[in-house]
């Protein structure tokens, strides 16, 4: 019960999450459309599963600071490319001043965190609570700065009437009220007309009425200056750009000045939320020739940064390949941006415009105009999954005989690269306290390796790991850790290089891998710090034979947690094949472990033939769901041993699982459970290892296997007073375990022979059900 009530907790914490960050982006979203004309997906609510982070691969260590002030590690390409841009300017030697530092760290914090907070409670109560100050206006309507429209197939969310529009009015009505005091009608008259711009912001056509000729001209002004915004949070953009231009040329009025600026940005708002990108593109061109006009306007100073910033976004609509160059050559350069986060921002931003931004992006030859300058180019090559990448990397290396292309020739070099020695040579030269060090120590060691060179991989490992630790992020120590673990010549080096410290903890609801807080990682992990990677658990479940499964689980060189888990998979396993010497042997060990599993042990210990021990082994399994043939891989099984896991995560399936952070899923682990070569130990023992591996899949997922044997042995032994239970908790397994097109026939099979044989014992009265899947 308790295991129910921890898993419905995390599951509504984390679907709360993501009802929240999906609300957070529906904005972000909004202002990359409005800025390119793109959309991104999001994804769907959970349940998400914790699970150990071993090596970042969508973004760098944290603190990300770190990483902007050249603590690189191994670079990937699957990194944002806001991160690869930093990566490159460290390459070359163009370092971030702390302001730089500080920018990039605001733009991954948006980023990462969907661009920050969208409440606008605090910007509507700036408004409301000037407005309260004018006696007898009565309470406001509603307000809300995000304005809805439907499209055909789409509902769209956008951010309507910013921050800035209730400053602005906040700040109006004081200067109103202190001309013509709280209670004047003036200041009621201009309310009145305010509560119908904003009425705008979430929905509707709310104009205010023209004054009449005979009020004094300030009113008059206010009263133009509103119905000009009206239409503009309204939708009527013609109308808004016709009434900004006629303020404009009113000398009188005091918002001659930045009516210029507003009649450009209805422009831009116009082409922004146009159907198609090419019927915004005439409005866009009116609104880069305005602000041009404005930013050459002395007289408009005023409005200078603001037009500015709009005419940037401009030449990002209307110039794109022409904006992308020019910042790429203006953010290589150390404080050479007068808004440094803005020009990265746009800069990655107009890259997957181009390009694209997810992995089939990759895939896709990139027009040679998008990578005409250095940076784009180095960039999208070593992001290139594409045989270019190999051959265009080596030329521009050996034409230019710089840093940042000889990490991308490494990383995209093989075995068989012709000038591979050339290669390797340039690599032993680079200083271990070289930004670029790290990645190519990697692809070195990496290269060494698949030329049978394995004695010099080794070498360099043991050297990294033994004199620069100190300096590598954790997950550039996890990528050596397991390179050193395939080059092990014993046991004990294996396990050493197996176990590792996990980089963060994650649900990866968002595939941001953006670390859960230390409370909640604490209550997964339950004290525990070390944690086998996928390639560990790849090789302990495919390639080890039994018996060094059970050396393995008598190690004192792994950690308890580790311990334990692979001490239950060397005794499943050699039960269900009986291997008896071996399952005898890691009984004893298991017991010391698992202090609860002592009698049931024992009882296998006790019997005498294969038929008898198989029971036994099943018998303990069904009232242990945690107990299985595998290890797991990060977190693990989280719910006690003896427990019934909400999410199904019990027993076993056919497959070895990629991952135990969530429930069994066969399909998707045949995918990700991906072949691993066997380090040098275990080369002689692989004929044994496969055999025993193909006799272990053969039993099928452990709820089938446990219905066939108790059925078996209910018809041999039908007065074993252990077997009604085993029949009950045989057809439980189906329910709460990993299921095939079988398990339903099987499931019934337990059920029927439960209720005919022993009717009246309470198991049989506990087991309403049988189940089909």
């Amino acid at each position: 019960m308790n295991n129910i009530v921890r898993n419905i907790r995390r599951l509504s914490s984390r679907i709360l999450k993501s009802q929240f960050q999906i609300s957070r982006a529906i904005v972000f979203l909004l202002v990359a459309a409005l800025m390119l004309g793109t959309a991104r997906q999001t994804r769907g609510c959970g349940p998400f599963f914790t699970d150990a982070i071993f090596v970042y691969t969508k973004h760098p260590d944290f603190p990300l600071e770190q990483f902007a002030r050249g603590q690189l590690g191994v670079l990937k390409p699957g990194y944002a490319r806001s991160y690869l841009f930093v990566a490159y300017r460290n390459l070359i030697g163009v370092s971030f001043s702390e302001a730089e530092v500080s920018a990039l760290k605001t733009l991954w914090d948006e980023r990462l965190n969907y661009a920050g907070e969208l409440d606008d409670s605090a910007w509507v109560k700036t408004w409301t609570d000037a407005r309260s100050k004018v006696p007898g206006v009565g309470a406001p309507a509603e307000i809300r700065a995000f304005r809805h429209r439907e499209k055909p197939h789409e509902y769209e969310t956008f951010l309507n009437c910013q921050q800035d529009a209730f400053e602005n009015a906040a700040a109006t009505l004081a200067e109103r009220i202190k001309r013509f005091g709280a209670d004047g009608t003036q200041v009621r008259t201009w309310i009145s007309g305010q509560d119908l711009v904003f009425a705008n912001c979430s929905e509707g056509n709310h104009i205010p009425e023209p004054l009449s000729s005979g009020v004094e001209a300030l009113s008059l002004n206010d009263r133009a200056y509103q119905i000009a915004a009206a239409n503009f949070y309204a939708g009527n953009f013609d109308e808004a750009t016709r009434s900004f231009d006629t303020i404009a040329h009113d000398r009188v009025s005091p918002w001659r000045e930045s009516a210029p600026y507003l009649a450009a940005r209805s422009l831009i708002r116009k082409a922004s939320l146009a159907e198609k990108e090419d019927e915004g593109r005439p409005a866009l061109a009116d609104a880069e020739t305005r602000l041009n006009a404005i930013l050459r306007d002395k007289s408009l100073s005023s409005s200078h940064h603001a037009a500015a910033r709009l005419a940037n976004l401009v030449r990002l609509r209307l110039h794109p390949e022409e904006k992308l160059h020019e910042l790429a050559h203006a953010i290589v350069k150390k404080e050479n941006s007068d808004d440094f986060k803005q020009a990265v921002w746009d800069y990655t931003a107009l890259l997957d415009k181009f390009v694209g931004d997810d992995e089939e992006a990759n895939k896709k030859p990139v027009a040679p105009n998008v990578r005409s300058d250095e940076l784009s180019d180095w960039l999208l090559t070593f992001q290139s999954e594409s045989a270019e990448a190999s051959t265009h990397s080596l030329e521009r290396w050996e034409k230019t005989n710089s840093l940042p292309w000889l990490v991308v020739a490494l990383a995209k070099a093989d075995a068989h690269q012709p000038k591979l020695d050339a290669l390797l040579s340039a690599a032993e030269r680079i200083d271990h306290n070289s930004p670029a060090f790290p990645s190519i120590a990697y692809h070195t060691v990496r290269l060494l390796m698949e030329s049978r060179r394995n004695r010099d991989a080794l070498r360099m490992l043991d050297a990294i790991l033994a004199n620069d630790r100190s300096r590598l992020p954790a997950s550039a120590i996890n990528l050596f850790l397991g390179q050193r673990m395939l080059l092990a010549e014993t046991l004990e080096e294996f396990l050493k290089s197996a176990q590792r410290a996990p980089t963060g903890f994650s649900d990866d609801s968002d595939g941001r891998e953006l670390p859960e807080d230390e409370k909640e990682t604490t209550e997964t992990t339950r004290g525990s710090k070390l944690f086998f990677d996928a390639d560990a658990t790849n090789t302990l479940n495919t390639l080890a034979p039994i018996d060094v499964l059970t050396q393995a689980a008598f190690s004192k060189t792994l950690a308890i947690n580790l311990r334990r888990d692979v001490a239950r998979a060397a005794f499943m396993r050699a039960a269900l094949l009986d291997d008896r010497e071996s399952a005898g042997r890691a009984a004893v060990l298991l017991g010391e472990l698992h202090p609860e599993l002592k009698e049931l042990l024992a009882a296998y210990q006790r019997a005498a033939t294969p038929d008898a021990r198989r029971f036994a082994a099943a018998y303990l399994s069904l009232k242990f769901p945690g107990m299985r043939p595998y290890v797991a891989s990060g977190v693990g099984r989280t719910t006690p041993l003896g427990e019934i896991d909400s999410f199904r995560d019990n027993w076993w399936c056919a497959q070895p699982p990629a991952s135990l952070s969530g429930p069994p899923n066969e399909e998707q682990d045949a995918k990700k459970v991906k072949k691993v070569a066997p380090p040098e130990f275990l080369l002689a023992s692989q004929a044994v290892a496969a055999k025993q591996f193909s006799a272990l899949r053969e039993l099928g997922a452990g709820p089938d296997y446990f219905c066939r044997l108790v059925i078996e042995w209910a018809r041999q032994n039908p007065t074993d007073p252990r077997v009604p239970e085993a029949l009950h908790l045989a057809v439980r397994s189906t329910r709460y375990g990993c299921t095939d097109k079988e398990t339903g026939r099987w499931s019934k099979a337990a059920f029927d022979l439960l209720h005919a044989r022993y009717p009246n014992s309470s198991w049989a009265k506990q087991t309403k059900y049988w189940f089909k899947d």
